[in-house]
């Protein structure tokens, strides 16, 4: 997985200002991509025994903007093995969201049972005064018995192309990232609201959160949701894992540890 965020030109306007965000941004996404990888292993070694029917196919995406539903552009590609790529974008009034998401359903590889949603969203608001309240979701339909376990992880910056001081992040301290089991939000990450001046890019450091799930009865997912001012761009990369280790546990322990070794170092 990859981040989509995307720095402006080096020769548009401004850019000078904003030469952080490319010094930094490569050493950024490399963290939160080592940041989820560590933090869906955690949430497959800590989980107990569980049964599930989650499947991917089913995900759905959902858009609202200043608290008025949208219809979204998104296409959907069938990887196999239960892997889902969605791509797509909405766009009005100057205002563009844009998300590249992998949604795997909840399937056994080396005795390990999990299904997550893991993916980049890019957030501008290039209004010309309006901010944006932003509340997008991805979720998939499904089931899953008592004992499994919850983990997610998530990190974001943006930058300002206004003359004028903006704000970035949650709407009333709701995680700008959540993750969600039978259609509520149990758990997230960025809880903080930013002012960024003009010409200036802000980070939000990658943060995790995890817990009990339960039984899972709807499905699964995850809330992108945040406040963004007019002229303003931003990105958030994260992942949300809801997963089981069935019984006996230590051979499903060694097989988690070998299988995201793997992927880190790839």
């Amino acid at each position: 997985m990859c981040s989509i965020w995307k720095c402006p030109d080096r020769e548009s306007k401004g850019a000078r200002h904003v030469k952080a965000c490319w010094e930094k941004q490569e050493g950024w996404e490399n963290m939160i991509r080592h940041h989820i990888h560590a933090v869906m292993a955690a949430t497959l070694l800590a989980s107990s025994t569980a049964s599930a029917a989650i499947s991917a196919s089913t995900a759905t995406i959902s858009l609202s903007a200043n608290g008025s539903v949208q219809a979204v552009n998104n296409n959907t590609q069938d990887l196999g093995g239960g892997r889902f790529a969605h791509t797509g974008f909405w766009a009005n009034n100057g205002m563009l969201v844009q998300w590249s998401n992998l949604i795997t359903s909840y399937t056994m590889v080396n005795g390990v049972e999990t299904a997550y949603v893991s993916g980049g969203f890019t957030v501008k608001n290039n209004h010309a005064t309006s901010p944006l309240l932003l509340d997008l979701s991805v979720f998939m339909a499904g089931s899953m018995g008592p004992g499994a376990t919850f983990s997610g992880s998530a990190g974001g910056q943006g930058v300002n192309f206004s003359l004028n001081p903006g704000s970035l992040g949650a709407i009333n301290g709701d995680p700008v990232w959540g993750g969600m089991i039978n259609g509520s939000v149990v758990g997230g990450a960025i809880t903080s609201t930013q002012t960024i001046n003009p010409f200036s890019l802000a980070t939000f450091a990658p943060q995790s959160f995890n817990g009990s799930a339960g039984s899972v009865t709807d499905g699964v997912g995850m809330r992108l949701r945040l406040s963004i001012s007019a002229g303003m761009e931003s990105s958030f990369t994260g992942a949300f894992s809801v997963g089981s280790v069935p019984a006996p546990g230590a051979v499903a322990l060694a097989g988690a540890a070998g299988l995201f070794g793997g992927r880190r170092r790839r």
